[in-house]
């Protein structure tokens, strides 16, 4: 890529190559691949040595599971604080819990930023809630476990699963994103056997989250397929994309 810019560069007209460096220069200041927020990097500052749930200046940091205690502890530090960020690390947790933290994420207008991992249900309803987020460098957001319909292998037991996935359903229509986003899995390739496979936890490209509604993402690492799906299997994950 370096070479071919050059030879473009030697072969344009001495006096176009101040314009055209100045355009490039615009192209790069909004490309997507643009440095990381100064925003991102204060919040993801200020939860640094935090392990747990609580308040660093701004930000509300929450590392751990999300479930009623978790989600209400975090609902109760949101109140009236003035907080501008949540910086989250989380494998996820109960869908009621993690849909009632989402709302009120989403009602805050705060920038979520995943740390480390954001998994299953902080993937599935965290994420996708937030009005603006980011995903740190080296860090995952994996989909996993959605509340799906029978169409897509979905469990109807009893009344309980069908009020679950009108729950879900309800959510992703208000703020209006495809929540099979968290049910439909893509295919992977096992590198070893070379056989294809559905996926059972799984990331989307920046692109494909934009496509089925997933939008506010200031800063997201994707540095190539390939290298995501090595810092995945460095936590044991075998991860699938949708691209």
């Amino acid at each position: 890529m370096t070479s071919f810019g050059a030879a473009r560069a030697l072969a344009l007209p001495l006096t176009l190559i101040p314009a055209v460096g100045l355009a490039l220069l615009g192209l790069l200041a909004a490309s997507p691949a643009r440095a990381q927020p100064a925003t991102v990097t204060e919040a993801l500052a200020a939860c640094a040595a935090v392990s747990d749930i609580r308040v660093a200046g701004s930000t509300l940091c929450f590392t751990g599971d999300i479930d009623a205690a978790t989600a209400g502890r975090a609902e109760t530090l949101l109140a009236g604080r003035g907080l501008t960020a949540m910086v989250v690390t989380s494998d996820g947790g109960e869908v009621r819990a993690a849909l009632r933290l989402a709302r009120a994420l989403r009602a805050h207008g705060l920038l979520l930023v995943v740390k480390d991992h954001c998994i299953s249900s902080c993937a599935n309803f965290l994420f996708p809630a937030a009005r603006t987020k980011a995903v740190a460098p080296e860090s995952l957001l994996i989909f996993h476990g959605g509340i799906a319909p029978g169409a897509f292998g979905g469990l109807f037991g009893g009344g309980e699963e069908r009020a679950l996935l009108a729950e879900t359903r309800a959510f992703f229509s208000e703020i209006g994103v495809d929540g099979a986003i968290t049910y439909d899995p893509p295919w992977r390739r096992d590198p070893r056997s070379g056989l294809r496979e559905l996926a059972e936890e799984w990331t989307a490209t920046p692109a494909a989250l934009a496509r089925r509604g997933i939008i506010g993402i200031v800063a997201m690492w994707w540095p190539s397929h390939e290298a995501v799906i090595r810092r995945a299997a460095v936590q044991g994950i075998r991860l699938g994309i949708v691209d």
